[in-house]
């Protein structure tokens, strides 16, 4: 009876030590095709800040994808992904940590991106000037005048794709002189050099800062779909 016993214990144990192994086995598949999924073909951002605002809000989660030539694919009004200003400060226990906990919240808490500074993580931005343009700003308000045009029209007339601004009034006796105005010198875009703008216009965390991007460089994706808040899901395909 005891050696039944001690056999039927064993085989349980066995048993059981298989079933952990394979659960294992499947978590760290199911990990590591989520993880080249989200580095090669979709990947998930969670915005930071309120600079797409009324299009994007803050906290706001969208997928994007980094398949993207702007070269052959990037329209005026595209909402494009671009790069860090600065270096990803994370360590690399951080970036896996990050990782796995965005992976079982489906991407809704990052505890260490979330305490990267501006500049440190990528941002969703809209091209608005292409190469070619000369182009300046008045009252928040890009004017272009495309390489075979004659006259400048507002950013408005030349793009497909249709948005909305944040705008506010400046305080009293802000003038077009001092920083954040809603102006922005006559610029002539080189080539592959492109013109991205918030669509919050109050915060200036773009060309106007940064100047034209070069598109090889600085462009890496573009997107696809907001998916949180769920009702707020929206399609960006074409865009």
């Amino acid at each position: 009876m005891g050696a039944r016993y001690r056999d039927y214990s064993y085989t349980a144990k066995l048993e059981h030590r298989r079933k952990v192994l394979f659960i294992c086995f499947i978590f760290i598949f199911i990990f590591s095709v989520y993880t080249v999924i989200t580095s090669f073909l979709i990947r998930p951002y969670r915005i930071q800040s309120d600079s797409m605002k009324p299009e994007i809000a803050l906290n706001d989660i969208v997928l994007t994808t980094p398949i993207y030539n702007p070269f052959s694919t990037a329209k005026r009004g595209s909402l494009v992904v671009i790069t860090p200003s600065f270096n990803d400060k994370r360590s690399f226990f951080q970036k896996t940590a990050d990782g796995i906990i965005s992976f079982f919240t489906f991407q809704l808490f990052k505890p260490f991106e979330m305490r990267q500074r501006q500049g440190q993580s990528a941002s969703i931005r809209r091209i608005i000037g292409m190469p070619g343009d000369t182009i300046y700003m008045e009252n928040f308000i890009l004017h272009i005048k495309t390489a075979e045009a004659e006259h400048f029209l507002t950013e408005f007339e030349l793009t497909e794709t249709d948005y909305n601004l944040e705008i506010s009034k400046l305080p009293l006796n802000w003038n077009a002189a001092l920083p954040f105005s809603g102006s922005y010198p006559k610029i002539t875009l080189k080539e592959n050099e492109y013109f991205v703008l918030c669509d919050n216009r109050l915060i200036s965390d773009d060309s106007r800062m940064w100047g034209p991007l070069d598109g090889k460089v600085r462009i890496y994706g573009s997107l696809l779909l907001k998916y949180w808040p769920l009702k707020k899901i929206k399609l960006y395909k074409g865009q």
